[in-house]
């Protein structure tokens, strides 16, 4: 694809590139507390955390049910319907069609399990052996989790609740979407689903067969939505938009998003937020109630959201809805820390007394891209992508002798773009898009990778959701561009050329490739420059330029030249405090992006070849994780007669940690 605007001017003419506006996603621990009290009989249970092993990977039934009492757990298969009954109505637990679910048995000659791993935001049915109670406490990852109903027939669902709402009060809203006439209990001492009474209180955790009355997206009486809320967690993202908060010593810089409240039922609600489990004991990531200005475009601060750690009280966020209205509350973030490190705080977010109670992570980053280190992997302290701002505010003076660098009238900006491997090899990019692996279980996460091949994107999936597809972050430098590739694979259809072979230009391409005196060839290279009938085979391009001066000493576009750029061009040096890295990238006279070529002028069928030699000298001391600084000069040559040179200073952060290039 070639550049919108040639990569020189960019810099020469010094116009801004915009930063592409990304997101960022985190995968840090973000985990939760569920205390489950199982009677004897069976127990239908909801279950809100999914365990987690050491390595972040979903745990097998015997690990989480570890009490020896607990002899079946099962769980409804996927889209499973009434099907599951050998009636219209649930009845005795026992009657389920055993094909439409997924079960664990302690004791199972028969080799039948087929229940592999415990998810989160699942319901299950326990069976407890003996006399006794057994207490389950668990511990796992946790995301904002609305039911998802299936039309027209019986979900096994439950709620986390703040209180003990009566069914009528919580479904009632519903209208009849959910009528409380076609909702089951399961009878622990029976093991029979029997009907609910409207009066009888629900219980936070359980599981209830309720009916939906074609589609539904009810949640309670209380219904919430946020940017995200599809994937589970309220993102902050980046700081590129900060807004000022207050004014005098109350003013702060926020980030703000917003939760929108519909409040179905017939009473008033006041939403809260209460926080469980904090980032770090330091209190990174601080929320604050923002209130927008109604007659200015300003906002004023509230207070701050509970700093609390633990369940329990919750300080509040001045939000009251009304019955049969929507409000809106409006949340600023403040990015307390330095590294471009994600931090998540874990809240508990109450719709109000008759409402649901969800589990909220918030997680935000002071890099607009981030992704998170794969868990058991840690990385050192240059491996990964880094993306750098250069401010050129020196350049080579044209008109003194000498042709000094100079300080200029004004700045030109360039985003430049490296990655270092697990080896310290640093290579130059101009674009990368950032996704992750794809999986087909919820209990296997995806690990993020870095696309710099378009035809590898289909392999991958996206890392942010966008109008309901999941997409790819895109960062992009359109200051340069890379080489074209010059190889005898790529460029097979022009060395077999019969015009490439017998044109005059070659020879002289052939004797300055190979640079030295004629008495002193040997005859296969005096066979190889007087060739004009056989074809130039592959072996004959390890010559050094051959290709190139063949380019050069041509008058107009061969024909046959491939299009076919190099993804990435290789660095010298390394990564890091006191180190330098620098590259070359060469505009042959026919690339896309050479300044000086019109593809549809003929006189101006090719351009000069310009040569862009990049170096970057990091500062010796680099006192904040994460990123570095540090003088980066260009010089470029080609332009015109003398080499222009230009110079500023650049500052880079490190925005993922993986370690190859896909």
């Amino acid at each position: 694809m070639k550049h919108p605007l040639p990569a020189i001017l960019h810099v020469i003419t010094g116009i801004m590139a915009g930063w592409v506006m990304l997101g960022a996603q985190t995968l840090r621990a973000q985990t939760g507390d569920q205390t489950l009290t199982l009677s004897p009989g069976w127990n239908a249970v909801w279950l809100e955390v999914q365990p987690q092993d050491a390595n972040g990977q979903a745990k097998a039934p015997a690990d989480v049910f570890n009490n020896t009492n607990i002899q079946i757990v099962a769980t409804p298969k996927p889209l499973a319907g009434l099907s599951e009954f050998f009636a219209s109505d649930p009845g005795a637990v026992t009657t389920f069609n055993q094909e439409e679910w997924q079960q664990w048995k302690r004791i199972d000659p028969a080799g039948q399990n087929n229940l592999a791993l415990i998810t989160g935001n699942q319901p299950y049915l326990i069976q407890v052996g003996g006399g006794s109670a057994v207490v389950l406490s668990l511990s796992g990852k946790v995301s904002f989790h609305r039911p998802k109903w299936t039309p027209d027939r019986y979900n096994l669902v439950g709620f986390g609740l703040e209180g003990t709402p009566t069914f009528d009060a919580f479904f009632g809203p519903s209208g009849s979407k959910h009528p409380v006439s076609r909702i089951f209990t399961l009878n622990a001492s029976s093991g029979n689903w029997e009907l609910v009474s409207g009066s009888a209180q629900m219980t936070s955790g359980r599981a209830y067969w309720v009916f939906s009355n074609g589609p539904s997206n009810y949640s309670g009486p209380v219904s919430v939505d946020f940017d995200l809320s599809s994937i589970g967690r309220l993102d902050f993202a980046g700081s590129l938009d900060n807004v000022g908060v207050g004014s005098g010593v109350d003013a702060l810089d926020l980030d703000l998003e917003e939760i929108v409240f519909t409040n179905l039922g017939s009473a008033a609600a006041t939403p809260a937020l209460d926080l469980i489990t904090p980032d770090s004991a330091q209190g990174n990531l601080a929320l604050y109630v923002v209130n927008p200005k109604p007659a200015t475009l300003g906002y004023d601060r509230g207070n701050q959201v509970d700093t609390s750690a633990g369940a329990g009280a919750s300080s509040s966020l001045g939000k009251t809805v009304a019955s049969g209205q929507t409000g809106i509350l409006t949340l600023g973030a403040r990015r307390n820390w330095n590294d471009n490190l994600p931090r998540t705080n874990v809240y508990r977010l109450k719709t109000g007394a008759q409402g649901a109670s969800f589990w909220l992570p918030v997680t935000a980053v002071r890099s607009e891209v981030s992704q998170p280190v794969v868990p058991g992997t840690p990385a050192n302290e240059v491996t990964g992508l880094w993306v750098g701002e250069v401010i050129f505010d020196a350049a080579t003076s044209i008109v003194e002798d000498g042709s000094p660098v100079r300080p200029s009238a004004g700045t030109a900006p360039m985003r430049v773009i490296l990655h270092s491997d697990a080896g310290g090899g640093v290579k130059l990019l101009s674009q990368v898009t950032v996704m992750q692996t794809k999986t087909a279980d919820p209990g296997v996460a995806p690990a993020p990778v870095l696309v710099v091949d378009p035809a590898r994107i289909p392999f991958f999936e996206g890392i942010r959701e966008r109008n309901g597809k999941r997409v790819g972050l895109r960062i992009e430098a359109v200051a340069y561009d890379m080489p074209r590739k010059l190889d005898a694979v790529s460029q097979a259809n022009l060395i077999e050329d019969p015009k490439f072979l017998t044109l005059t230009s070659l020879s002289s391409a052939l004797q300055a490739a190979l640079g030295q005196d004629a008495s002193t060839r040997t005859q296969t290279q005096k066979d190889l420059i007087n060739s004009s009938s056989s074809a130039i085979s592959a072996a004959k391009l390890t010559i050094p330029n051959l290709l190139p001066n063949y380019l050069l000493s041509s008058a107009g576009r061969p024909p046959k030249l491939a299009e076919a750029y190099d993804l990435t061009a290789p660095m010298t040096g390394a990564i890091g405090a006191g180190q330098t890295v620098s590259g070359n990238l060469t505009l042959d006279p026919f690339h896309r992006s050479n300044p000086f070529r019109h593809a549809y002028h003929h006189d101006l069928a090719k351009g000069p070849q310009i040569n862009r030699t990049l170096s970057i000298t990091f500062d010796s001391s680099q006192p904040v994780a994460g990123r570095l600084r540090g003088i980066c000069t260009e010089a470029i040559s080609g332009l015109i007669k003398s080499t222009v040179t230009l110079s500023g200073r650049v500052e880079f952060s490190r925005v993922n940690t993986v370690d190859t290039l896909n």
